[in-house]
């Protein structure tokens, strides 16, 4: 049955709307539905705000595209976390396709942001090429490695007293979000876990692997835990979650993780500056096998934004911003002072003479804004520009990270 414009209608999510949400979702990402009523109500807690669209035209009112957020710490630079809004369960059905469904959910969740007073925006992208269009840039990237055990020898000696413990249900339950509080503090771009997320992660419930795999595994360290699952067919493990506060948890748990038993495999996705190759004999135990995207942010208020954020150098530059979805496009005079920073939005002409000036994007500085890309990156490819080589070279330093932005959850 087709449909227009005038019948497809646009709402905040009401109870009555969520089975058909679970459903749509399925559909969309390949996720298992329906889910029982206890499990929705677990997860709408999480949710800040969901909208949907019905087409008012069809059989049965059906609801035919659904976006949501929940809002989500980010570690910023300098490790401040600050509150934003995490951008997930954008669906819309195959059937309604290319009639602005998804640019009217936006709209309508880009001026929630803005009332709520939210500096940034997150997602994790099931597709690459949708988002930019609304100032997302890839932020956070993360590299998938496979260790051969075998060839594992440390460079260090082992502790005589082991560190790491396997935890009970209790001991998990009460480390392990203390431990990745702790952790997300550490690096740029992690994403912090709210209280109520923590028991349907800690649940593992079976939907969330496939039927020949274990579930959870927790090694539990006093500056950090593993979680890793163990597929005996292949002889393989799987690290899911590997967060440390200090290098020697980081060595602690990989030696543990190095030993399992029966395991010619181990698999996991970790920070691009993974230290662990450096740390063996054979580097070429860990193998790296793809590098992925993991957290994409679109920066809704530039100057709250980058006054939020610590800087390694001191400087000052001017940044013509360019934006053609939510208005954010102006110039921002970024000055830099024992690494914090002043913003000032559209200074008078005057007052930037002589200033150092570079253009860009608004994707394109949300991508930088946690150290994810370089300026020198950007410039090569022509998506920045600099009035000088000087210029470029301020702007690569100001916006580096000395650690490489690791988000470390799925929403």
């Amino acid at each position: 049955m087709s449909s227009d414009h005038s019948t497809l209608h646009l709402r905040p999510a009401r109870h009555e709307d969520w089975q058909e949400i679970i459903t749509l979702d399925a559909r969309s990402f390949a996720l298992p539905a329906p889910l029982p009523e206890a499990e929705i109500a677990e997860f709408r807690t999480k949710v800040a705000e969901a909208i949907v669209v019905r087409d008012e035209s069809s059989d049965g009112d059906p609801l035919v595209a659904v976006s949501l957020y929940h809002q989500l710490p980010l570690t910023v630079p300098g490790g401040t976390a600050v509150t934003s809004a995490g951008l997930s369960w954008v669906s819309v059905t195959a059937t309604h396709r290319r009639r602005g469904l998804l640019r009217r959910m936006l709209t309508e969740q880009f001026r929630s942001w803005h009332e709520a007073g939210l500096p940034l925006a997150i997602l994790t992208a099931s597709e690459g090429g949708i988002y930019e269009r609304f100032g997302f840039g890839p932020a956070c990237y993360a590299q998938s490695i496979t260790v051969d055990p075998g060839a594992v020898h440390w460079r260090t000696e082992a502790p005589e007293d082991s560190r790491v413990r396997y935890g009970t249900p209790d001991q998990i339950a009460a480390a392990v979000p203390r431990l990745h509080a702790r952790w997300a503090l550490t690096r740029p771009g992690a994403v912090h876990r709210p209280e109520e997320w923590w028991s349907s992660i800690l649940a593992d419930r079976g939907f969330r692997r496939n039927s020949q795999t274990s579930g959870l595994y927790y090694l539990l360290h006093a500056d950090g835990y593993a979680a890793y699952r163990m597929d005996a067919r292949e002889s393989s493990a799987t690290v899911e979650e590997l967060c440390t506060v200090t290098q020697q948890a980081h060595t602690d748990l990989w030696r543990v993780l190095t030993g399992l038993d029966l395991v010619s495999s181990i698999t996991a996705k970790v920070p691009v500056d993974e230290t662990l190759p450096l740390s063996l004999y054979d580097a070429r135990a860990v193998q790296s096998t793809a590098r992925t995207d993991e957290l994409w942010v679109s920066i809704l208020d530039v100057v709250a934004a980058l006054q939020a954020r610590t800087y390694d150098v001191d400087g000052t530059v001017l940044l013509s911003v360019t934006d053609g979805w939510d208005g954010r496009e102006g110039n921002y005079l970024l000055e830099v002072s024992d690494g914090r920073a002043t913003v000032q939005r559209d200074p008078e002409s005057a007052s930037t003479e002589g200033i150092p000036r570079a253009t860009l994007g608004i994707s394109v500085l949300s991508s930088m804004y946690t150290g994810g890309i370089s300026a020198r990156d950007f410039a090569a490819a022509g998506r920045l520009d600099t009035d000088s080589a000087a210029t470029l070279d301020l702007v690569d330093a100001l916006l580096a990270t000395r650690r490489a932005p690791f988000s470390g959850t799925y929403f």
